[in-house]
């Protein structure tokens, strides 16, 4: 389903464009945000995102759209893991992968159980592979810096986790629900400014 979606973006598809967005707002898992963005598309479309966003949250194991397939996995791996069934979480992140090689938290999460393992060059390059995707979250950069830790690497935990810091201090970007682009910040032009300022000048050389 991806490579479709890809092609038809790639092709100017603005309708394949925009499930592209919304599939990047799941990996990061901005779920609200994403539900945001779903108001945007057409009603009958929108309507299954936002079902499908429900289930997500509600009941993942009853989600089977297959818009959904690889958030699903990481989200049941995920909850997999919480029971200790680790070969059933590794198998839910390797499919997650299978259905979207650019699912970054797939790959922390299979990171991180080679890691638990002791594998960790294998783990090392799930976490780089999910740094290349996804730059600046910051849970990327705190499982490299556990790793590193592990590796005795001092250095680079070091600056990975200053990394981690910086990013989560950093304020929230507020993004467009249509577009999915940042929203500029309202700035007063700078002829409003010059209007005003002369404005109040011609009031203050009018006084007696």
């Amino acid at each position: 389903m991806m490579k479709d979606l890809e092609a038809k973006a790639l092709a100017g598809d603005g309708e394949a464009q925009a499930l592209l967005h919304f599939l990047r707002l799941l990996r990061r898992k901005e779920y609200q945000e994403a539900r945001a963005y779903a108001e945007g598309f057409p009603e009958e479309l929108r309507d299954r995102l936002l079902a499908g966003l429900s289930l997500l949250e509600e009941a993942p194991e009853r989600l089977e759209d297959p818009l959904f397939a690889a958030e699903r996995e990481v989200v049941l791996g995920v909850k997999a893991v919480g029971e200790g069934r680790r070969e059933e979480a590794e198998a839910r992140f390797q499919k997650a992968l299978a259905l979207d090689p650019h699912h970054h938290r797939a790959l922390t999460n299979l990171g991180n159980l080679y890691l638990e393992r002791g594998e960790l060059e294998a783990a090392l390059d799930l976490y780089q592979r999910a740094l290349k995707l996804a730059p600046e979250d910051p849970l990327v950069h705190e499982n490299l810096a556990a790793l590193y830790k592990r590796k005795g690497d001092l250095d680079k935990m070091v600056a990975h986790m200053k990394r981690a810091t910086r990013l989560k201090m950093r304020p929230p970007v507020s993004l467009d629900p249509f577009t999915g682009k940042p929203q500029r910040r309202f700035r007063i032009p700078l002829w409003v400014w010059v209007f005003l300022l002369a404005l109040l000048a011609y009031f203050f050389l009018k006084k007696p």
